[in-house]
């Protein structure tokens, strides 16, 4: 079978480039498939391996490289880059005449149901429906809002095949809409181990972003911070918001309690060093560090924000789940699995139980069966 993956980049250290390269790389080795992947932009730097059998095209788009200017630079890009981006990839895809084509960047899922072929399209959606909204501040920002979940409204119905990634972006955002499926994402890395659980050590990972909520995170843990002094948390990750954080963390006197890591390339070995996983977000596509933490037993505590948690976590079983914004609560959970070392283990026992059903080897089969689903037909004509 001949899979085209289309998106943006595959550099960089964000999860959708990720857990692309791994589900490719995984398709790629099965024998009956041929698997090429399309980025618009290929410039930085990777930190996921790509497979040698994969056939990787760039069109050299470069959507973002005059972003900088002003936001009549944005729009530009959007208006006039798009038709560009979609002369190309028509061209690209008639050489290949491939079975499926799967749309999972920001650009060429616009225009991907209206270039013609015998092939089926599928649409990856990482975030959660609404997304654009969540992450609205201004006028400008919630009139593209608008403007983006109506296009979405009447472009992705015409896509045979939405796949989503947990059932409540299902059940809340996709009611009423019958061409969706939910594939939640693989776990991308094989634990080398288990977490020993001992280290005194909370960790966080995550873009130094608004979405990630860390503030909210930090203000819980100074409260963690004066019953557990010895104990302290890391986050890992850059953004827009270090200086503020940095500040914030100063402000509640935790300088040496909570600590602004930076990116790393091996977040298994850091979190084989924690002992608790602390998850903040206000929102979340699917939180692919849940998949990681689990997969290293590490329990878990999470806001209960849309979507992912809810998929991944029993209260109180495999991790604990806190209403968006209950810093009390949540530095309340985290106290709890410090000072509850057999609880500790035993959550973390059922966390890495519970990761067997994202092991990536099911969820392949997953995706080949959906795969073979929407190419039957083609196949018949």
């Amino acid at each position: 079978m001949r899979i085209v993956y289309c998106l943006d980049s595959i550099n960089g250290v964000g999860g959708i480039q990720r857990v692309t390269l791994i589900k490719a790389n995984a398709l790629a080795a099965l024998p009956e498939n041929e698997v090429w992947i399309i980025v618009a932009d290929n410039s930085g730097k990777r930190f996921s391996p790509l497979s040698s059998t994969i056939h990787f095209i760039d069109l050299g788009i470069n959507y973002y490289q005059d972003d900088w200017k002003s936001r009549f630079h944005v729009l530009k890009g959007i208006l006039f880059k798009r038709i560009i981006h979609k002369k190309r990839l028509a061209e690209a895809l008639r050489k290949i005449l491939p079975d499926i084509v799967i749309g999972v960047g920001q650009s060429e899922k616009f225009f991907l149901p209206q270039i013609k072929g015998r092939w089926s399209t599928v649409r990856e959606f990482h975030f959660c429906k609404d997304y654009r909204r969540r992450v609205a501040t201004d006028l400008f920002e919630k009139t593209v809002a608008l403007f983006g979940d109506c296009l979405d409204w009447f472009i992705l119905r015409r896509y045979d095949r939405i796949v989503v990634l947990t059932q409540e972006d299902l059940e809340t955002n996709w009611r009423g809409i019958k061409n969706v499926t939910v594939i939640p994402n693989p776990v991308w890395i094989k634990s080398e181990g288990v977490s020993s659980l001992d280290q005194k050590r909370v960790l966080a990972v995550g873009r130094l972003s608004s979405q990630k909520n860390f503030a909210s995170l930090i203000r819980a843990y100074s409260i963690v911070a004066k019953r557990f002094p010895d104990w302290r948390l890391d986050i890992l990750g850059e953004g827009e918001e270090r200086e503020r954080l940095t500040r914030l963390i100063s402000n509640l006197a935790l300088d040496g309690k909570v600590t602004l890591c930076g990116n790393t390339i091996d977040v298994q070995k850091e979190m084989l060093s924690s002992s608790i996983f602390a998850l903040s977000s206000k929102f979340e596509g699917f939180a692919m560090v849940l998949l990681e933490a689990i997969g290293c037993g590490l329990p878990c505590v999470c806001y209960s924000c849309p979507c992912g948690p809810k998929d991944v976590f029993t209260d109180g079983v495999n991790g604990f789940l806190v209403p968006v914004g209950d810093e009390m609560l949540l530095a309340e959970k985290i106290c709890y699995l410090i000072e509850n070392e057999a609880e500790r283990r035993r959550m973390g026992h059922e966390a890495l139980w519970s990761s067997i059903r994202f092991d990536s080897s099911l969820i392949i089969q997953t995706w080949m069966a959906l795969f073979q689903e929407l190419s039957a037909p083609i196949r018949k004509q």
